[in-house]
């Protein structure tokens, strides 16, 4: 899925866990993972999963 910096850090992390187990958000350009769909950086995905699809 590919977002702006401001709609990713709302989602939640699948690695990022708290002392009592509970899901974090997104670090965004603060995580390794992180990716940049184009050189503006106004966009990006989690790298996580792999490659972003584009459509359009």
């Amino acid at each position: 899925m590919v977002l702006s910096e401001n709609e990713a850090k709302f989602k939640f992390c699948p690695m990022l866990k708290t002392s009592d187990d509970k899901m974090k958000t997104c670090l965004v350009t603060q995580c390794m993972m992180w990716r940049w769909t184009d050189e503006s950086k106004s966009k990006g995905y989690c790298g996580l999963a792999g490659q972003a699809a584009h459509k359009g």
